[in-house]
């Protein structure tokens, strides 16, 4: 059923003004126009709008994240199985209710020059959350890379350009992990899909640390036993 936007706000409770901002930012289908001034929304429009409020005055989630949720839902998902989804991928359970910042905020909260950022997003070792057509958003993980990782190594006296080893080697073991998806979801539907592949995310996240943890500590100890074994050395020779 095709409804002006009038019956619209009065049967959802949410202004005009706030409809057609959603209708903007694609969070609503667009109405279909008879003619300059007069447009028909659909009626799906009032349960779209009623999960946005939902998500808004009770989770807290920001405009950008119930975009996305609503998209998984468009794909077959129920809402709930939409909320898990996006917090498996992107990890977005701990941020719900933090603003994302815009480029002279990430710089005054990672103490990174102009000059540095470019360079490190050039390199691919920084990527900013989001990067539309009119600004570059950063969320937290973003601040603590620059802050505790970037800005830090920098002070050791490293240059950005060392750290490019870990775009080169990071992207080869996302390769891998897409073929193993592949693999796993060939033949699902979309929804099946789409929850395998969070499941897989919250695997991958998880192994990928646990590797490179213990790999790094397997390695400190390697160095340290070969230190003692030359200083033993040295002394049975005095």
């Amino acid at each position: 059923m095709k409804l002006k936007i009038g019956e619209i706000a009065k049967r959802s409770g949410v202004r005009t003004s706030t409809i057609r901002y959603y209708v903007q930012e694609g969070l609503l289908p667009k109405p279909e126009k008879a003619n300059e001034k007069m447009a028909y929304y659909n009626e799906g429009c009032i349960e779209r709008l009623q999960i946005i409020q939902e998500l808004q005055e009770k989770r807290y989630f920001p405009l950008y994240l119930i975009k996305n949720i609503l998209r998984r839902m468009d794909e077959g998902l129920s809402l709930p199985e939409a909320e898990t989804v996006e917090n498996a991928v992107f990890g977005s359970d701990d941020r719900i209710g933090r603003e994302l910042i815009d480029r002279p905020a990430f710089l005054a909260a990672t103490g990174l020059t102009e000059k540095e950022l470019k360079q490190a997003e050039n390199l691919g070792i920084l990527i900013p959350f989001t990067t539309g057509a009119d600004k570059t958003l950063y969320n937290e993980d973003d601040i603590r890379i620059g802050r505790d990782g970037l800005k830090k190594m920098i002070k050791l006296g490293l240059a950005l350009d060392e750290l490019s080893f870990f775009v080169e080697l990071g992207k080869k073991i996302v390769a891998k992990e897409m073929v193993l998806r592949r693999k796993i979801v060939t033949g699902k539907s979309t929804r099946e899909n789409i929850l395998i592949t969070a499941e897989l995310t919250r695997i991958g996240d998880f192994y990928r640390d646990y590797i490179m943890r213990r790999l790094f500590q397997k390695q400190v100890e390697q160095n340290i036993q070969k230190s003692l074994v030359k200083k033993r050395k040295s002394a049975a020779k005095i």
